[in-house]
């Protein structure tokens, strides 16, 4: 028997694997049938999920396209009400094989599984906390006027009467401001109420002996009166405490005269300081604001002032040691604060010296405090109150400059007072911050002012009421805040890969990542990830960058990660990549792993804040999975067993190859046949027909009892009637 199958081993070998596909084909159709007619069989077929499955073959048989393009499945999750990021995750080739044999139709061994996460592509519109901070100034048409200091020839409402007059147009911010604290904290809480919003306090004054000032030491360039960021309900509280008290002494009004500057003042510095943070607790992850209040030019070229048509003191009396020319200072000096010293000559909007960081619309940007702040940016409102410098008209220019282009409305003064407001203005604009002046004035922007002029009042009980000024601080600019910030990375991998049941990463995984930002490729990606074992599970862990203060993803941002995977064993059919916990992944049979599932781990921001760590599952993965049989010449049948006693043994002649499945007619005994071939002949020549057509004769040979003989013997049944041979 052995040498006659031998013989022609190669024919019988093709025959029977055509034979055996040809059966288990139309064996799974038979199983299958109920199934589709909505009865039981392999149980219930999910149809693909669109966006979530890759390519499904139609038959084990069939050749995989490994030139097809991968199918990627995509989910997008929110962000803690923030936008989605959009995590995927595809194969290629979508087909492959448990073994490495030619018999297999899918010819591959391994698929590239590539995961991808993208971060928002519009900005995200959030309501951070937020932080003010006051710079206030405090010069002598601001409100505290010393009243105890006239002499005439200077401002005319202000000599005179014992030296109880008070300057033209002298504004009553100052003491608006100290009396009313609690009321603009509350004003600019009701304007915005998605935002928690806290305050802290800095004054400002003096200038620099030799620049229209006597060098006295009547105030600092930059006091921080409340350091700490408070809440809006203890804000007026602390103005009294701090500024009212602490600086003026309970009074209105210290020694600020026009003896001093007036149409300039150390704004330069005095933001300066606010903006590093010295002396201020700024905190990161909060939007940070400045609110300028003020009515003067900075010491910078582009806004210088000419004292010579105004009231100053020593204009008026003409000192020749400080007729150093008309104009006011145009270069501010280097101020030592207690955690930096500010550049000499540092620039408004604009810088002097060719660094384009020396300026304070650049260190809005560029300061460590600043970008630390939601949208990366601090930003500066402006408000030009309503007083002598700012209004041209204004009956505090003295008429006795009228020869030189002073008085009131002389064209000298009125570029003064243009420059003072076009100062506030461009700042504002530099940083995204708001502008309110004078209710005549207007921005190059076309932003208006609406302030309305407030009297002063007497001077030891002044007019505190300033509606007007009011309002322009409930709408002072910082929300919403256009943010990229889309979620930090945490402790754990930002993100993770669990793969699921028979499938497993490669040993030449051959590991790719890469990190796209808007400024291009991150060098600090991490590109080779982190092999975890939890309970025995292997997984691995990227993150968006290896250092930890850029683990982060932004708007646009996209991580991509691939490597090789393979099929480790059965089930066979489509299966899943990836251990996954959407509804499509419970579809597909997948499911976590011990509580892990292929993820990604952010601090999401929410609404401007980081919000708690939440871990979002990527879709599901699925590649078919195909049984390669074993490539051997020829199929190796067990021996015969011994003929049965008194019996003569049944010699079978080589068998001749045919084309196609037919029956064979001669006299086979049932006992000297291989299981193996005997099989797939009936798979190959009718078991289907015979199972669905014959099956009342299946069971009534199953059950009939006597000696067994061969079902394909000629002779007659037991009635007479025709043989199981005939095939009838």
């Amino acid at each position: 028997m052995e040498t006659g199958l031998g013989t022609s081993g190669a024919p019988l070998d093709r025959f029977l694997r055509a034979r055996f596909l040809f059966g288990i084909a139309a064996l799974f159709a038979v199983l299958a049938f109920p199934a589709l007619l909505g009865g039981g069989g392999l149980g219930p077929v999910h149809p693909g999920v669109a966006g979530s499955s890759v390519r499904v073959l139609s038959t084990p048989s069939s050749v995989a396209p490994t030139t097809a393009p991968p199918v990627t499945s995509t989910v997008s999750v929110a962000s803690g009400g923030g936008p989605p990021v959009q995590l995927s995750i595809s194969t290629s080739p979508t087909s492959l094989c448990v073994e490495s044999v030619p018999s297999c139709p899918a010819h591959a061994t391994e698929t590239r599984v590539t995961l991808a996460a993208s971060a928002a592509t519009a900005p995200i519109t959030s309501w951070p906390d937020v932080q003010v901070a006051f710079v206030v100034e405090t010069t002598s048409y601001d409100g505290v006027y010393y009243h105890y200091y006239s002499v005439p020839g200077l401002d005319k409402c202000a000599e005179g009467n014992s030296g109880q007059g008070v300057p033209c147009e002298e504004s009553n911010m100052v003491p608006f401001f100290m009396g009313h604290a609690q009321q603009i904290a509350n004003s600019i809480v009701a304007s915005n109420p998605h935002s928690n919003v806290s305050f802290a306090l800095v004054d400002f004054f003096a200038t620099d002996a030799g620049d229209w000032s006597d060098g006295v030491a009547d105030g600092t360039k930059y006091h921080v009166d409340i350091p700490q960021f408070i809440p809006a309900p203890e804000f007026g509280g602390a103005v009294v405490q701090t500024l009212q008290d602490g600086v003026f002494g309970g009074q209105y009004a210290g020694f600020v005269g026009l003896d001093d500057n007036f149409l300039d003042s150390p704004s330069i510095t005095a933001l300066y300081g606010a903006l590093i943070g010295s002396g201020l607790d700024w905190s990161p992850n909060t939007h940070h604001v400045l609110v300028l209040m003020g009515s003067t030019a900075p010491r910078d070229p582009h806004y210088v002032q000419d004292y010579l048509v105004s009231s100053s003191f020593y204009n008026a009396f003409s000192y020749p040691q400080y007729q150093d020319g008309p104009n006011s200072w145009t270069c501010e000096p280097a101020y030592s604060f207690g955690d930096g010293v500010s550049p000499n000559c540092e620039g408004w909007v604009v810088p002097q010296d060719g660094n384009p960081n020396d300026s304070i619309a650049a260190l809005a940007h560029h300061s460590p405090t600043c970008v630390d702040s939601v949208g990366s940016v601090c930003t500066i409102d402006t408000i030009d109150v309503w007083d002598t410098p700012t209004d041209p008209l204004s009956a505090g220019w003295p008429t006795s400059a009228i020869g030189i282009g002073g008085g009131p409305g002389g064209p000298a003064v009125q570029q003064d007072s243009a420059r003072i407001l076009e100062a506030g203005c461009d700042l504002a604009a530099a940083t995204g911050g708001t502008w309110d002046g004078p209710s005549f004035a207007a921005c190059p922007n076309g932003q208006a002012g609406d302030l309305v002029y407030m009297p002063h009042g007497p001077i030891f009980t002044p007019n505190d009421e300033n509606p007007s000024l009011l309002r322009a601080l409930g709408r002072i600019g910082f929300g919403p805040v256009t943010n990229d910030l889309v979620a930090n990375g945490t402790s754990q991998p930002m993100f993770r890969f669990v793969p699921f049941g028979a499938m497993a990463v490669a040993p030449q995984p051959q590991f790719a990542a890469s990190c796209s930002t808007a400024a291009g490729f991150l060098p600090s990606c991490q590109t080779v990830p982190t092999a975890i074992v939890v309970a025995g599970h292997p997984m691995w862990g990227w993150n968006f960058s290896t250092h930890p203060a850029l683990n982060q993803l932004h708007v646009g941002d996209r991580w991509t990660a691939a490597f090789n995977m393979v099929a480790t064993g059965p089930p066979f059919g489509e299966v899943p990549v990836d251990a996954c916990v959407t509804l499509n992944c419970r579809v597909a049979g997948s499911g976590a792993v011990d509580g892990w599932y292929t993820s990604a781990t952010l601090s999401p921001q929410v609404g401007g804040r980081t919000g708690a760590i939440q871990s979002y599952s990527f879709p599901v993965a699925q590649v078919w999975v195909d049984y390669g049989l074993p490539s051997v010449g020829s199929p190796t049948l067990p021996p015969a067993p011994p003929a049965a006693p008194g019996a003569a043994p049944i010699v079978v002649g080589p068998l001749v190859p045919v084309a196609a499945p037919a029956s064979v007619l001669a006299n086979v005994g049932v006992a000297n046949v291989s299981l193996q071939a005997t099989a797939a002949g009936f798979l190959g020549a009718g078991f289907v027909r015979v199972s669905l057509k014959n099956r009342p004769i299946a069971l009534r040979v199953a059950a009939k009892a006597g000696p067994v003989r061969s079902k394909f013997d000629s002779h007659s049944g037991p009635e007479g009637g025709p043989g199981v041979g005939r095939f009838e």
